[in-house]
């Protein structure tokens, strides 16, 4: 019963997540992704995967994957079919989850989100935001969004003041440059299936 509960009520925080303004929409999915990080019945090793899964459907109703995927490759997006798009943006999924994971939900655990300023210019935003540990460290962290049309997602995260989007585009273009699209894909694999 509980654990039905806790589904429930995730459920309609990822679609309360997708209503509102820029900040609001962070805030929702900050508190989601913190509630199955911290939820009692997920702690431990051998409940691992199933508080990933809990996280990653957070971060699937939250962040705009494919917009992602799609300006980290820049002009070689153009020249893709369909079908190598589709598996890019599962492969880019699966990659900026990982960073994001060892970047900021390992020192969100234990610590307090606290929210900055907020710009909006036409479809685009930026939220502010610090995590601070009970230590006092802080690690800044910017969410940036855009609503083409719709509701505000998640395009890139700027944490400490690196994009996690923009380092992945120079190291794609990078390897397109040296190799090929096809070498990238195969390097993205190998990272990986590396770190399952």
């Amino acid at each position: 019963m509980r654990s039905t509960l806790c589904t429930a009520l995730l459920a309609l925080v990822a679609v309360a997540a997708f209503a509102g303004a820029p900040q609001e929409h962070v805030r929702q999915t900050v508190d989601a992704v913190s509630a199955a990080l911290n939820d009692p019945q997920l702690q431990g090793s051998s409940n691992e995967h199933a508080r990933r899964e809990r996280v990653a459907k957070v971060m699937h109703d939250s962040f705009d994957f494919r917009t992602m995927a799609q300006e980290s490759l820049g002009p070689q997006w153009a020249s893709l079919t369909p079908e190598q798009r589709d598996r890019f943006v599962g492969l880019f999924t699966q990659l900026f989850e990982r960073s994001y994971d060892r970047l900021v939900l390992r020192f969100l655990g234990g610590s307090a989100t606290t929210y900055g300023a907020e710009s909006v210019d036409a479809g685009r935003a930026t939220v502010k935001t610090v995590l601070v540990r009970k230590g006092g460290d802080e690690l800044p962290v910017d969410y940036r969004l855009t609503a083409d049309g719709g509701p505000w997602k998640i395009s890139d995260v700027v944490v400490d003041g690196v994009s996690l989007a923009g380092n992945f585009r120079a190291q794609f273009t990078k390897t397109i440059r040296a190799s090929s699209y096809d070498a990238l894909v195969q390097r993205i694999e190998t990272k990986l299936a590396e770190e399952q």
